[in-house]
């Protein structure tokens, strides 16, 4: 494909994707009203920044080296991010959780996939961080078009500072069991008269 052939498509690509995208999120309203509150948008804006950083970096390195699979990684990073317990490694970092509202349990390879596939298209990706982003804002639950289309909702859950917290009560908790195992009963130590020669 040449370059010239390669843009009219992203172009095309962009176009068709901000044209459509409004009358598909209101066919795709949820009238399913979630048990979960909306997640903090600040947080879910720190997760995508840390995503689209491993992403950059993928995608970096594809440019620099030209193998394939830098570009693979990019791609299945993006469509797979949120498969592994319904977080990726930016929503873990912020303590947050995409559920699939079908089976109230963590996103799976499925939804992770529906959710996310509009992201590895050429010039809609570009269009879908904003539309994707405003929709975000603006809906009550926070569900985006993807979201809407794999019927899940990003909610505040278990993260790393979570981890981090437990880590640190389970040391303080390993140090006091070792204070107190060292107390033991010693015996007295042995006075060894002083003398000068």
């Amino acid at each position: 494909m040449t370059a010239t052939a390669w843009s009219v498509f992203v172009v095309l690509s962009a176009i068709t994707f901000a044209l459509v995208y409004s009358p598909l999120l209101a066919k795709m309203t949820v009238a399913l009203a979630t048990p979960y509150p909306k997640a903090d948008v600040w947080k879910r804006l720190l997760a995508a920044i840390v995503d689209g950083m491993l992403v950059a970096t993928a995608l970096s390195l594809y440019g620099r080296t030209e193998s394939p699979a830098y570009l693979f990684a990019a791609a299945a990073y993006l469509l797979f991010r949120d498969a592994v317990r319904g977080r990726s490694v930016g929503k873990f970092c912020c303590g947050l959780v995409v559920m699939d509202l079908n089976t109230a349990r963590p996103c799976g390879l499925g939804p992770s996939l529906r959710r996310n596939v509009i992201f590895v298209l050429p010039g809609a990706n570009l269009v879908a961080v904003f539309l994707e982003g405003r929709t975000i804002l603006r809906d009550p639950q926070g569900q985006r078009l993807g979201d809407r289309f794999a019927l899940t909702q990003v909610v505040e859950g278990f993260g790393a500072k979570d981890v981090v917290a437990a880590v640190q009560e389970w040391w303080m908790d390993f140090v006091a069991h070792l204070d107190r195992s060292s107390r033991r009963p010693r015996r007295a130590p042995v006075r060894v008269p002083y003398s000068s020669k």
